[in-house]
């Protein structure tokens, strides 16, 4: 299983608590659950305006949520178009075991 530590080439290790607590969460229930559905999705680091943002990646699922400020607060869903047009620079930080 992906977690956030150092030995995981390729993911970030600069994590706002709000998701360390959140991913802590999701591995709590891939653990209770290895067949869920939790297991294929990741979350994702993306640079806009000199500011971090971070996304949920669900591809089993047609949800989608707001990117998330490095603070914790969801984008304005008024600016994402712009947003998704301007984002750089993905990172992982987080992948289910079965990503």
């Amino acid at each position: 299983m992906w977690s956030c530590e150092k030995d995981n080439p390729g993911l970030i290790d600069d994590i706002p608590d709000w998701l360390r607590t959140q991913i802590s969460v999701l591995e709590q229930e891939i653990k209770a659950d290895p067949s869920s559905l939790i297991a294929y999705t990741a979350w994702v680091r993306y640079k806009w305006k000199k500011e971090y943002y971070f996304e949920y990646i669900n591809p089993p699922s047609s949800f989608g949520s707001l990117p998330v400020c490095s603070d914790g607060k969801n984008l304005d869903s008024a600016i994402c178009d712009i947003y998704e047009k301007e984002k750089c620079c993905m990172k992982y930080v987080w992948k289910g075991p079965k990503y």
